[in-house]
């Protein structure tokens, strides 16, 4: 499995415990938390800004069904935006520097061969407005993902190479 949109939103759902229905890309036609009744206890906006590969293309070995086949490895790196709106916004932005030490997250993001990695996680706040309602105060986190890209390329190992002929 890979980072992408899809399977952080279902990470960041699973690690601030919070329905996934609150749990949107960063785009402004979602679910808008100053809609009136709107009533959530917490709202998280994600984005993750690039994924950029850390390392050149590489082969690992793999076995299935008893036959070694090679399975080729990106290293990359993403860098992720959060935005949190509600009642406990700064805290859940200021918790995110927690992340690297939390059992669960390292599970959870080892299902994307990925860790969360040590960094800045400065919360800061901002004004969000959307629709045209009136600013209230988001608080805002950035961090990074090391991540392992692979894709199994279905080839045996090439074990050795037969070269007919003389060489001269």
């Amino acid at each position: 499995m890979e980072l992408n949109q899809t399977t952080l939103r279902g990470i960041l759902a699973q690690v601030l415990s919070v329905d996934n229905r609150y749990i949107v890309p960063k785009q402004g036609n979602w679910y808008n938390p100053q809609e009136a009744n709107a009533n959530i206890e917490n709202w998280c906006a994600y984005r993750i800004k690039s994924n950029r590969p850390r390392t050149a293309p590489y082969y690992q070995e793999t076995e299935k069904n008893r036959t070694a086949q090679n399975t080729v490895c990106i290293e990359k790196i993403a860098d992720i935006e959060l935005q949190f709106i509600g009642p406990q916004s700064e805290t859940l932005a200021q918790s995110v520097c927690l992340w690297p030490l939390r059992s669960d997250v390292k599970e959870k993001f080892a299902g994307v061969q990925g860790a969360v990695m040590y960094d800045d996680y400065s919360a800061v706040s901002s004004y969000f407005g959307q629709d045209g309602m009136n600013s209230i105060t988001a608080w805002n986190v950035s961090f990074r993902v090391l991540w392992v890209q692979t894709l199994d390329t279905t080839q045996n190992k090439l074990t050795d190479v037969s070269i007919s002929g003389q060489i001269k």
